[in-house]
């Protein structure tokens, strides 16, 4: 039993509420009613000081609204005024001072009133005259219409200094110019009053300008018109230099929403290409001002929040009469800039609260800790109680174990001990040989599937820097043991084919130095068990010491018993088949041929069958590649059956197949070299499969007994062999426990078992045979 699975029936639940309660739930409503507390403060205080800003930023506004209105009637006002008074000073003046009076008097407001840009008046006769800036500051010019409606119309330009010095004069055509044809001629007269046109460009000052037109009757009983010129760029200058809040703006539109004057005049005239009719905004560049103008019209004048883009903005409109039409005045400013200093309170009282949650926090979690210290202070203990209980009592089945030490007992309890402990996915038990450069896994438990394995060898030539790690005698952990550079090849010839990747190693220490390694893969709760790991590590120390003496009494008892050389009796032609062969003659009847005189029957024969999974042979991607690995493979396999004298070596598709003593007399030797060449076989193959980074998914079968075998075919012929020997040597391949094990039959292991070390598997029922036994071929001895 797992230790996360132990339950102490005296543990009431309603005991673990109550603490729950008084460590948990007490001290965190504290907090919590302590930080509702505090946010309901703050969020209070935030409303008050918001609101209170808002009322301020309203006043402010509207101060401002009051102010701009005055200084926009102040604008118009001289232009207004002014054509009232020279109506009545021209009304009654006698035509032939009219001149002089129009000279005199808009020159003087001219020199007075800077936002005043030029004067006209006109008759009904189309006489025209206009009084503008001249070249210089000071100077004025003066141009009247000659001859209009004919052929020779022309105008006189004069231009004279502040003291009315004639400077110079000069004619040009005038074309077919007439201002009865203009807006501010003809309007005035149609109403008869004092009118004001909608904005305009100037052509030749590209300059936006808005006319002040007045009528009335002279003295000769023509209808003349006053006009005064104003350029709106004053009135803009003087928008764009108010400071409205931090980043607010000003802007002055007509009812339909043209731009008169303002924030952004200079883009819209350029958009608009000097055109007023289209001289609006863009909602795109300006969306606060678009969106605050449709609320006027939506809404009408007064004082109003929007929102674009997450930013507040406050907002006000109001009415500026112009004649009979009204202009629209709009401020526009962030809300935030007059609710800065809220903002500051806001944060300092934010940062005040912080504070003060942070040391409610701080004490609650001190509180909270020390009372989940405590809990896991016995919970550890607790725990250390359960796990001591249960390694006693894991210790205790080990140790009642009645074949512990029996060196023929394969004593699986260790392993399955050692999984169950620590959580490992697969526990192992390996030795070191006596010739010091092999390590055998005794015995290896997959916890996942329960299932035991071994018999496997692995030599220092390929795994050099894991056994330098494990013969030095200290624990080795890795939580990567593809990455480790002492457990890399370990992982890739034994771990890899199970999808293991932590490794936990501890030495099996004997008399003489480490005798063995302990391997756990997969095991979250190695190092807690550590000290369990050695004791069952001193138990197998004592068992590999009792398997050693045991095996060289076994080993001498049976060199003393072995029968002298010669004194084997001849072999049953006939064993292992069902029907010997050529027991029956043609017509049926019994045959009593001698089966050892008969050609192609070979009595003695060691085969051996190494059956290689589809994933070598075609585990890569380049074909050249695969078919290097395989060639080199075969290369050795043929070197080690030469050095080992076998018989043949074929390599048949996914098989390869070696003879020894393919003689008509047994050859006993040759069992002796083909066992020598399975190991030595095995070996190389994992080192070459290791090296190229495939997994070593192979096994070995081998089996000795009489076969049929010959030249068949025509030429060129080839030399083939059957019978049960062939078939049982590729059974035991098939059915090998694991990849990279030998798998004997007991014909071999009655021949082998002085000179080499086996592994019983067990029982099996084969078709024609009956029930036989089957070994693992683990090393020499």
């Amino acid at each position: 039993m797992s230790t996360d699975e132990i339950v102490d029936p005296t543990i009431a639940p309603s005991d673990q509420f109550r603490r729950f309660l008084f460590h948990i739930g007490i001290p965190v409503a504290g907090v919590v009613s302590v930080i509702a507390v505090i946010a309901g403060v703050g969020w209070h205080s935030y409303r008050t000081v918001r609101t209170g800003a808002l009322s301020l930023t309203h006043d402010l506004l509207v101060s401002q609204q009051d102010y701009i209105a005055k200084e926009v009637s102040s604008f118009l006002m001289p232009a207004s005024a002014g054509a009232i008074v020279a109506r009545d000073m021209l009304e009654h003046g006698a035509p032939e001072v009219e001149q002089k009076i129009f000279n005199g008097y808009s020159s003087t407001m001219m020199r007075n009133v800077p936002q005043i840009q030029s004067f006209y008046i006109a008759d009904s006769d189309g006489n025209f005259s206009t009084l503008e800036h001249g070249e210089q500051p000071g100077q004025t010019a003066l141009t009247t219409l000659h001859d209009v409606g004919t052929p020779k119309a022309t105008f006189t330009h004069e231009l004279r200094d502040g003291n009315g010095k004639l400077l110079r004069q000069w004619q040009t055509p005038a074309g077919t110019y007439d201002p009865r044809g203009h807006d501010w001629f003809t309007d005035a007269v149609r109403s008869g009053q004092e009118i004001w046109t909608h904005p305009y460009i100037v052509e030749v000052t590209k300059q936006v300008t808005i006319t002040a037109a007045v009528p009335y009757k002279g003295v000769n009983d023509k209808t003349y018109v006053y006009a005064i010129n104003m350029s709106l760029n004053h009135l803009n200058n003087f928008l764009n230099s108010l400071k409205i809040g931090e980043s607010g703006n000003a802007i002055l539109l007509d009812q339909d929403g043209h731009v008169v004057a303002g924030h952004g005049m200079q883009d819209t005239q350029a958009k608009a290409h000097g055109d007023p009719g289209k001289m609006i905004l863009d909602p795109l560049k300006y969306p606060v001002m678009t969106k605050a103008f449709d609320e006027y019209r939506v809404h009408s004048y007064g004082a109003r929040t929007v929102q674009v883009k997450g930013r507040r903005y406050v907002t006000i409109t109001a009415n500026l009469p112009v004649g009979k039409d009204s202009w629209v005045l709009l401020l526009v400013a962030p809300e935030d800039d007059f609710s800065r200093f809220a903002m500051a309170d806001g944060r300092q009282n934010l940062l005040f609260f912080v504070l003060v949650v942070i040391m409610a926090l701080g004490f609650g979690l001190l509180l909270f800790l020390q009372a989940r210290r405590g809990d896991r202070l016995r919970n550890q203990i607790s725990q250390a109680r359960a796990v001591a209980n249960y390694e006693s009592h894991a210790l205790q089945s080990v140790a009642a174990y009645p074949d512990l030490f029996n060196p023929e007992d394969n004593a699986l309890v260790l392993t399955e001990t050692l999984a169950d402990q620590s959580h490992a996915r697969r526990a192992a038990i390996w030795r070191i040989l006596h010739d010091g450069h092999t390590l055998m896994c005794i015995d290896s438990y997959d916890r996942q599937q329960d299932v035991h394995s071994g018999g496997f060898e692995m030599s220092t030539t390929d795994l050099k820097s894991f056994f330098d790690a494990v013969s030095h005698g200290d624990a080795l952990v890795t939580t990567d043991a593809a990455t480790d550079d002492r457990t890399t090849a370990f992982y890739r010839v034994y771990m890899r084919a199970f999808g293991s990747k932590s490794l936990f190693c501890s030495p099996i220490l004997g008399g003489s130095g480490p005798v063995g390694v302990i391997t756990l893969e997969d095991a979250p709760r190695a190092e807690m068990v550590y000290h369990f790991v050695d004791m069952i590590s001193g138990v197998a120390a004592a068992r590999f010491s009792a398997q050693h003496y045991t095996a060289a009494a076994a080993a001498r008892e049976e060199l003393e018993s072995e029968p002298a050389q010669g004194g084997e009796g001849p072999e049953d032609p006939s064993q292992g088949f069902l029907l010997a062969p050529g027991a029956l003659s043609i017509n049926g009847q019994p045959n009593a041929a001698d089966l050892s005189q008969m050609e192609g029957f070979y009595p003695a024969v060691a085969i051996m069958v190494i059956s290689l999974s589809d994933m070598i042979m075609t585990a890569q991607n380049d074909p050249t590649a695969n078919i290097k690995l395989i060639d080199d493979m075969a290369g050795a396999l043929q070197d080690i059956a030469h050095q080992c004298g076998l018989y043949s070596i074929r390599m048949l598709g996914h098989r390869v197949v070696c003879v020894a003593g393919c003689s008509r007399t047994p050859d006993k030797g040759a069992v002796f070299r083909m066992a020598n060449a399975a190991l030595m076989m095995r070996e190389n193959a994992l080192t070459m499969l290791s090296k190229a980074d495939l997994d070593p998914v192979f096994r070995i079968g081998l089996d000795v007994g009489p076969v049929f075998g010959g030249m068949l075919g025509k030429k060129p012929q080839a030399f083939n062999l059957w019978g049960d020997a062939m078939g049982m040597a590729e059974m035991m391949a098939q059915g090998a426990p694991d990849v990279g094990t030998i798998q004997v039959s007991e014909n071999v292991y009655q021949r082998l078992r002085q000179y080499f070390l086996f592994r019983e598997r067990g029982r099996f029922f084969i078709p024609g045979m009956g029930l036989t036994r089957t070994y693992v071929l683990a090393g020499r001895r």
